[in-house]
């Protein structure tokens, strides 16, 4: 009730005392007409963030404080980046739909998707001698952020605000999770980076020194203004500041090879600017994280019901059970109460390495029965079994070849189930300084426009307006804590 309270308030006090600010929030040509459930929900996503964007910008003109102006100017950007997403996703469907083309299966069925998670994200900086070492002087500092994209879900991490040549490696806290991954996935990872100018701008001077600037900047005319206060005419629109620029700085790609247990090193790729040179954040030119992945196929069941279990040592009695297709491995309960008391009282693996097939009618007394034969280093495993009709015969059949399917495709992330690291919740931007990379990865404020608006508007509810924005963020994307 609280929380609710605190958004209508925040809510409230934005139309109170911020200025409306017009964006446009129209799709492109023909994107509309795709009427299904899902596109309707890309729809409804990209409406919402049209809104965030709205929200973000007057938070934007509002803000006073530096680490406000960032983090909204982070979630503009991330939020830009969404719609781009949702619209060349509706796009794409629309010409898949015109040219009548479907989505390509793997015979008639399609492979279970995964929910993924990315953790440990570290980033080295390769700082000169004399920079680094010698101190001579170099007071540059930036403000660093990662996007990571598979397909339309796009999440943020938090913002390391103050790196300078104190650090050898820039090192991100968040845990993110992706759901419903399909298994020919691509993780796309970009760095964004803004320079920090605060030791030579009106924001690091002394507050008489900064009041003088101040007034002269409001009384010599708006153009020669903006230049005292360090804008550029790109960051001024009509009357509104739309904030510090990120630059994508560096790119990475992710895929189910990557999915390991533990951290590994990748290459990232340097950006150029239009002069072919790259940003000057001393990127080293790799990053290491541990992408995690989790399938379906091993958390879920694939199929389950009654089979009946003939008895090795009498080929004329069987045994009737529940049955659960789940994590390579067929388990058998007495009945369905049973599977969440105790453990199965029997599990008959099924693996890459297990061979589905009609059993033999002159060992098997029953009908619709079929043989399950596993090899591993154990030894060879056979178990006769039988489904009650031909349509359950059918519906086992079928979850066999689902499952052994998942695993071909997921390859190794079947192999274990690995552990996802719980979401982490949004925190205020900070650097918690741990061991350097080095030693622990393997080989292998300017002038507001809109001041007179909020004038009587508090840091404190400023960054209560922010974080209101980004939990509803967070609830519209399907409640990912990571991203709250």
């Amino acid at each position: 009730m609280a929380g609710t309270e605190s958004r209508s308030g925040a809510s409230r006090a934005m139309k109170k005392l911020v200025r409306h600010v017009s964006l446009p929030a129209v799709l492109p040509p023909g994107v509309s007409a795709i009427q299904t459930i899902s596109d309707n929900d890309l729809q409804q996503k990209i409406d919402h963030e049209i809104k965030m964007r709205e929200g973000t910008a007057r938070l934007l003109v509002a803000s006073k404080h530096p680490a406000q102006v960032l983090e909204a100017a982070k979630n503009l950007l991330s939020s830009n980046t969404r719609i781009i997403a949702y619209m060349t996703e509706l796009q794409r469907r629309k010409t898949a739909e015109v040219l009548g083309k479907q989505s390509s299966v793997e015979g008639n069925q399609l492979p279970c998707s995964a929910q993924l998670s990315v953790s440990d994200i570290r980033i080295p900086l390769m700082w000169r001698d004399a920079d680094h070492f010698r101190n001579k002087g170099d007071y540059r500092r930036y403000a660093v952020f990662c996007l990571l994209k598979v397909g339309t879900e796009i999440y943020d991490t938090s913002m390391i605000s103050d790196v300078d040549r104190s650090m050898t490696d820039i090192t991100f806290e968040d845990v993110i999770h992706f759901d419903d991954v399909p298994h020919d996935f691509e993780m796309k990872l970009e760095v964004y980076c803004h320079k920090l100018h605060e030791e030579f701008s009106v924001a690091s001077t002394p507050k008489k020194l900064r009041k003088k600037i101040n007034d002269i900047s409001g009384s010599v005319g708006r153009s020669v203004g903006k230049r005292l206060s360090g804008l550029n005419d790109a960051d001024v629109i009509g009357n509104m500041v739309l904030g510090p620029k990120f630059e994508l700085v560096a790119k990475g790609s992710l895929h189910l090879s990557d999915v390991d247990n533990s951290v590994r090193t990748y290459d990232l790729q340097l950006e150029t600017n239009a002069e072919g040179q790259v940003h000057e954040l001393p990127l080293f030119g790799h990053y290491c994280c541990r992408l995690a992945a989790l399938p379906h196929c091993l958390v879920q069941p694939t199929v389950t019901g009654f089979l009946n279990l003939q008895e090795d040592d009498d080929l004329s009695k069987w045994k009737r059970y529940w049955c659960s297709l789940k994590n390579l491995q067929l388990s058998c309960w007495s009945s369905p109460d049973d599977v969440e008391v105790i453990q199965p009282l029997l599990s008959i693996p099924v693996t890459k390495s297990t061979q589905i097939s009609d059993a033999d009618p002159t060992t098997s007394q029953k009908s619709h029965s079929f043989l399950i034969k596993t090899v591993n280093i154990n030894g060879i495993f056979c178990h006769t079994l039988a489904a009650d009709t031909k349509e359950e015969l059918n519906k086992w059949w079928d979850g066999f070849q689902q499952h052994l399917l998942d695993q071909a495709l997921w390859k190794h992330a079947c192999d274990e189930v690995m552990d996802l690291k719980s979401a982490t919740r949004r925190k205020l931007p900070a650097f918690v300084r741990k061991s350097s990379l080095y030693e622990d990865t393997p080989l292998i404020e300017p002038e507001n426009n809109g001041d007179s608006l909020v004038s009587d508007l508090g840091n404190d509810q400023l960054t209560q307006m922010l974080h209101t924005l980004m939990g509803e963020a967070s609830q519209i994307r399907g409640g990912t804590s990571s991203q709250s």
